[in-house]
Formats: C-alpha cells, structure tokens, sequence
C-alpha cells in the first residue's frame, strides 16, 4: 500500500504549495495534480488489482469479435430482448473506443481519464477545501471508482458529475436524457433519478421527522424492500446472502456522519445555501444503509449518493469556529489515513511481477 500513501503525501505537498494562500489558479492547479495522480494510478494498474480489471479485460477482446454489422442488425434485440446483456450501451461503448485502440491498457487509462477529470473539475467548481475531498477520495472512494468498477464507473461520471450541472441548472430534460444514457451502461444508474427531485429540499424539522419515520420503515422492512427492488430493476440476483453486513464500517461511518451534520446543519446552511444538495445527497445514502446488511451490493447504489460527502465534509469543517477549524480538519484527516492504513490495500504497476 505504500504507493497509496506516497499519494497522499503528494496531495500534502500539492497543497503547501498552492492551496496555503489559495486562489482559483492555484486551486485549479492543486486539482489538475491531483486528478492526475490518480489517473496514473488508475491506469497503470497491474491486472490482478481490482476485482473485476481481468474480468472486463475479457469483455474487452469479446467486444473485438463483434462486428459493426452484428450491432445494427440486431440493435432491436440488444436493446429490448437484451440478447447481449443487461447494460449493451457498455458493448457499444468499447466498440466506439475500439475504433482509436484497441489496447486494454490504454481503454483502462481513458477510463480513468473519463472518470477522473469530471471528479476534478467537479471538486474544483464546488468545494470549499479541494484538498480534503481528494483526501476522502483517495481514503473511501478509490478502491471502487479507479481500481475495481467499469461499468460504473462511467456511469458515475455522467450522472453524478455531469448530471448535478442539470441539477443546479434545474434543467430536468438533459438530467432524464444522461440518467437514461448511463442506465444503458449500468442499469443502476436509473436510481439517481430521485435525486433530482430531492436536492433542492430545505432541511426542516417536518421534513427530518418524516425522513426519520421512513428510515424506521426501511430498517424494519428491508428484507422486502431489497427483494422488490432488486426485481423492479432487473437484478433479481442480488438477494440477501450470508455475507450481508460486510460493509459494516463504512455504513456506520455514513450514519455518524450524518449525525453529526444533522447537528451542525444550521451553521453550515448559514454558510453555504448549495450545502443542501450535498445533505439531501447524504441523506439518501443513509436512507439505503439498511439494505448493506441485507447485501453488500446495495453499497453499488449508496456510492452514487454518498460522492457528495467530498463536498460535504469541507462545509462541516467550515461550520466549527475559525479557532476550532484546524482541528478538526487535522483529526478527519489522520482518521481518513488511519482507514486507509488498516484497509491495507494492494497496489501493482502493470510492469510489476
């Protein structure tokens, strides 16, 4: 895991350099290293890193093997009779990559490339302490967004990154038109679509008693509620397992987390309007923690809500006292990279044995 840390002391000294008397220049550039970093790491990987990187290899070369032709003769049955799979704008889209290469290695660097520079740019647009979102990046999210998913991962890209454009533009025809354009994907994309309706909910008291009602509901019937949702959007093998609660630390992490920003919600409101979006996104993800232990797969559908936390914890930090804020970022920091140590995780380069 060395290779990781040696990421974060990057990102300390990208930050002494340009983030101690920061302006936009300088903050666009502390994000361009960044997002650099981990377009490296993302693709340059060993093959053997990440649990699916073999495995969407091989659909890499299948996808070779099927002709330009076969795709429009049988687009009907693609799409509808779903012959080629539950998500066929992903085969498409590695044919239109493999019109440029045909290199797994360099379809695994455009990967990170179109993953990556959305989440800088998104960063650099909308937080208030880009250091501290790259940091929760790099510690909670990287293991899945750069190292394990694919399909996912492009679908994140759009709906999350680029569709909160549409969010805040309150345009909701180019929001349908990315969410059904990722969906084909990955299906899971569609759950997203709530989020439009929802960011923009002020955080009454009426509206927390009625979220702390639902959430009650959910716990008690989350068994049902898994089963039906998993049927509704056409992934009825993800049922409850016996490795259901896997994801233990991180659901308790959301469900601290949003105590602590339900506590702190009239400072941070006070500071930063937008921060609702970044709540309601928050609440969301705790809303679906229950399902986690049901099956671990349910965190596939939290990690599109729960990416606002990068957003988040910069404004909780920012709600504390200026004397006070130091800490504060000081200690969620080393908690950060003490998770991240514990995880121990691996990492290769390609060229390494």
């Amino acid at each position: 895991m060395k290779i990781y840390l040696v990421n974060i002391l990057l990102l300390i000294i990208y930050g002494v350099i340009f983030l101690k008397d920061p302006s936009q220049k300088k903050k666009k550039i502390f994000c361009s290293l960044a997002s650099l970093n981990w377009i490296l790491l993302s693709g340059l990987r060993h093959l053997t890193i990440g649990a699916d990187t073999i495995k969407y290899g091989y659909f890499f070369d299948q996808a070779k093997n099927i002709s330009w032709s076969s795709l429009w003769n049988d687009r009907v049955n693609i799409f509808i009779d779903k012959s080629l799979g539950k998500d066929p704008g992903y085969i498409v889209f590695q044919k239109l990559i493999q019109l440029f290469t045909t290199n797994y290695r360099i379809y695994l660097i455009l990967i990170a490339v179109i993953f990556t520079v959305p989440l800088g740019i998104w960063i650099y647009k909308n937080s208030s302490n880009s250091f501290m979102s790259f940091i929760i990046y790099s510690c909670l999210f990287y293991s899945f967004f750069s190292i394990t998913g694919i399909r996912q991962t492009i679908a994140t890209a759009l709906v999350v990154f680029g569709g909160y454009i549409f969010i805040k533009k309150g345009n909701l025809w180019m929001f349908l038109l990315i969410i059904l354009l990722a969906s084909t994907i990955h299906f899971s994309a569609i759950c997203y679509l709530p989020y439009y309706f929802i960011a923009n909910k002020e955080i009454t008291n009426r509206y927390l008693a009625l979220y702390g009602g639902t959430f009650l509901g959910v716990f008690i019937f989350k068994e049902h509620i898994f089963r039906l949702g998993s049927k509704l959007i056409g992934y009825d093998q993800y049922l409850p397992f016996e490795e259901a609660g896997t994801t233990y630390t991180f659901s308790f992490f959301l469900i601290a987390l949003t105590i602590v920003t339900l506590l702190k919600r009239n400072q941070i409101l006070e500071n930063n309007a937008m921060a609702k979006h970044y709540i309601n996104a928050l609440l969301i993800a705790t809303l679906l923690v229950p399902f986690t232990f049901v099956n671990p797969a349910a965190m596939r559908v939290i990690q599109y809500f729960s990416l606002s936390i990068m957003l988040l914890v910069p404004e909780i930090i920012n709600s504390f006292e200026k004397k006070e804020r130091f800490f504060v970022f000081l200690v969620a920091c080393s908690t950060l990279i003490v998770l991240l140590i514990r995880n121990n995780p691996m990492y290769l380069f390609f060229w390494q044995l």
